[in-house]
């Protein structure tokens, strides 16, 4: 049985034509009966993803000629992928599906048209119809798929020479989780050999860089809640370039980080403090004080001199008494002297 659709038509007309062709079809059940879905799946960007939805083949009349699988985008009812007569049929597939959509012929036999999506892109994420039409019972099922990336690092980090610096690298632990088998491998681009290895709950450096050797970290703990990040010490000029860092785990993915040389901040000489007055007195110019020191004590004893000179005068002339006797002890001394004189 072939269909030819045409891409101005949603593949609604086809899906109606399969209802009524299909041998044995009573009615449409929904998901919860015949066809089941999970109600949402998270997908990481650039890897593959597994679309889940299964069907009872037994109570559909197994698995015939005349079965069909039909996996469209709910917004717009525009195929994803297509499979009838046993074959795919993708001639009408959306064009950013191409080459990326396949089921599997085996497991449809058993009852399940999950759909692998190979390299998802954020343009995947949206809402998805899984049809499925059996010789007996057809269905539905409605799948939300959300698009996430699994590591992400920013495009560049600045470091500085002589500085220590962190590569930001981190994961989607939540989908995966943590164990011992899970790894974290850190890489110059262009050189085999590895900047940091980690895996089993350790380090593992016994192929390093030697111009790595004791400037690496990883921190156990932040590994354990998805982050891989880099502790690069003392960084050099042999570190500029780009850095990969790759996560194994039950998904794997790498992240692309380029690290940015940027110079360090030029540091200007120190500009000597203006000399405080004690600075002054210790330095090699402290006579400039002390001379106007001298010459204030000098003049101030020259005041004072005067000072006491002019209350000398003033205040220290003898009295009309002490000149009294004065005189009165002078001429007894001169009459002494002439009898002195007379005896002679």
């Amino acid at each position: 049985m072939e269909f030819r659709r045409r891409w101005g038509f949603p593949v609604t007309l086809v899906t109606g034509v399969l209802s009524i062709l299909v041998l044995g079809c009573v009615c449409s059940v929904s998901a919860s009966e015949f066809v089941k879905v999970p109600s949402s799946v998270n997908c990481t960007v650039g890897q593959d993803c597994i679309l889940h939805c299964a069907f009872n083949v037994t109570a559909g009349g197994g698995w015939g000629e005349r079965s069909a699988v039909i996996w469209t985008r709910a917004e717009t009812k525009y195929e994803v992928h297509v499979y009838i007569n046993n074959r795919d049929q993708l001639e009408d597939q959306l064009p950013q599906y191409v080459n990326r959509t396949s089921l599997s012929d085996s497991e449809l036999q058993r009852g399940d048209a999950s759909l692998l999506l190979r390299r998802v892109t954020e343009m995947d994420a949206g809402k998805y119809h899984c049809n499925v039409y059996a010789p007996k019972q057809s269905g539905w099922g409605l799948i939300d798929v959300s698009a996430s990336e699994f590591v992400k690092v920013p495009s560049s980090v600045n470091c500085t020479v002589g500085q220590d610096c962190i590569l930001n690298c981190t994961f989607n632990y939540r989908a995966i989780g943590w164990n011992e088998r899970s790894a974290v491998t850190w890489y110059q681009m262009g050189v085999n050999n590895p900047v940091h290895n980690y895996h089993d709950n350790e380090d593992h450096l016994h192929y390093q860089l030697p111009r790595y050797a004791g400037r690496t970290s990883l921190s156990d703990s932040e590994m354990q809640r998805g982050d891989a990040s880099l502790l690069l010490r003392r960084v050099t000029e042999k570190d500029a370039g780009k850095y990969q860092c790759e996560v194994y785990a039950k998904q794997s993915g790498w992240g692309l980080i380029e690290l940015v040389l940027v110079p360090a901040e030029p540091t200007t000489p120190p500009v000597p403090a203006e000399p405080t007055a004690p600075a002054v007195l210790e330095g090699q110019h402290h006579w400039f004080i002390v001379v106007p020191v001298v010459l204030c004590v000098i003049s101030g004893l020259c005041v004072g001199l005067a000072l006491c000179k002019k209350h000398a005068d003033c205040c220290w002339k003898p009295s009309n008494a002490l000149t009294a006797s004065y005189s009165v002890t002078q001429t007894r001394s001169v009459r002494a002297q002439d009898s002195a004189s007379i005896i002679l």
